[in-house]
């Protein structure tokens, strides 16, 4: 018995880092569905939702205002959530006639702000936008160009992390996400994502359904999208940027954070589980997010059993190497001056540190535990 627990928590283990993403990778190469891009003249609303944002708004507005898009399809809505900072006087004292602010009071958090954005939106399109975040100038060009396929609902752009530093969280995270973005072009290319980076994504906007406010707007947007019979994908030319986070205490909240509320997405919306109803999509969901936030579980199953084997003395080597993942993992939370920079720590530390996070998401989860509002960290 303890034999099958340990080779089948290893062996589900191996299928969601590894057996999943490579057989999506494979199937997504013999059977692409391909997006029928072309040129679209629509209207877009730009919305970005801010929070105490004074440090980078201004930035963030130059930036979407310099946007390969023609001036007169475009405008700007700024959903400030009730911010005490200068970001509202900012944004007033914006010189561009297509910039507006939408103060919505009673700190209500992000997903709320962007539902009272899209009901006075007046563009064909809304690209939601995150303030710290830097688009190229193609973007939004890019993006709109995916729904001249009318079976197109909501296109991701392309985020890329840039590291701020060389310690463990800032290596780990870039490398995290670039094995996760070879992932969702996979997805993308089966036909549809189960979510995209909150950073930049666009939507029809007669396709736009108000999203409870408790729930992670960019994982259940996509599952809004195919309730519809319509697609979510990703545009690689639509390229974004971010900075990593360089510290544990910050990402393991943030980690915590998206994990506690994906799951009550999934919770809310568990219909699309079911895959004799949603095919392929409800196997990326079981793959990609179920499974990969219940990884924990099945670690714990495996180094349990492992740890009685050994009492036995069997599986000794097995349980060393196990021992060896945690020891680099944790040595990756140390300061930066002492571990936390070495290249050999980075992947196992964040191995670590995204279990870790999925496991507290879960304990949350399970005593009913709610985020709606955060701080930002950055």
């Amino acid at each position: 018995m303890l034999e099958i627990l340990l080779w089948s928590a290893l062996a589900v283990l191996a299928y969601i880092y590894v057996g999943y993403p490579l057989l999506a990778i494979l199937l997504a190469r013999l059977r692409p569905r391909p997006v029928h891009r072309g040129p679209v003249r629509a209207s877009v609303t730009a919305i970005i939702t801010a929070y105490n944002e004074e440090k980078h708004i201004g930035q963030k507005l130059q930036n979407v205002l310099a946007a390969d898009y023609p001036a007169q399809l475009l405008d700007v809505i700024v959903a400030s959530d009730a911010s005490s900072d200068a970001t509202d006087r900012i944004v007033r004292e914006c010189d561009a006639p297509n910039v507006r602010l939408l103060r919505v009071e009673g700190r209500l958090g992000k997903t709320a702000c962007q539902n009272a954005a899209a009901k006075v939106a007046r563009g064909d399109i809304l690209v939601f936008m995150d303030a710290t975040t830097m688009t190229d100038p193609g973007a939004l060009r890019a993006m709109v160009g995916n729904f001249h396929d009318p079976g197109v609902g909501c296109v991701a752009g392309r985020l890329v992390y840039r590291a701020r530093g060389a310690d463990a969280t800032s290596r780990g995270g870039t490398s995290y996400w670039g094995y996760e973005t070879r992932l969702r072009m996979a997805e993308s290319a089966l036909g549809s994502l189960i979510g995209v980076s909150g950073q930049l994504y666009a939507v029809r906007r007669n396709a736009y359904r108000p999203i409870a406010p408790d729930l992670i707007s960019d994982f259940v947007i996509a599952m809004a999208m195919r309730g519809q019979g319509l697609r979510t994908v990703l545009e690689p030319d639509a390229v974004c940027y971010e900075d990593t986070l360089d510290r544990s205490d910050q990402e393991l909240p943030m980690r915590v954070r998206v994990g506690l509320r994906s799951l009550y997405a999934l919770a809310s919306q568990r219909r699309f589980l079911d895959p004799f109803r949603y095919g392929a999509f409800a196997w990326e969901l079981w793959s990609h997010k179920l499974l990969r936030y219940l990884s924990p579980v099945f670690w714990t199953i495996a180094l349990l059993a492992n740890i009685a084997l050994a009492l036995q003395g069997r599986y000794l080597p097995l349980l060393a190497l196990q021992v060896l993942v945690l020891a680099l993992g944790t040595l990756g939370f140390l300061p930066l001056r002492r571990f936390g920079g070495w290249r050999l720590l980075a992947q196992p530390y964040y191995f670590l540190l995204t279990n870790l996070a999925s496991a507290v998401s879960l304990f949350k989860f399970l005593r009913g535990e709610r985020i709606v509002t955060w701080t930002p960290l950055r």
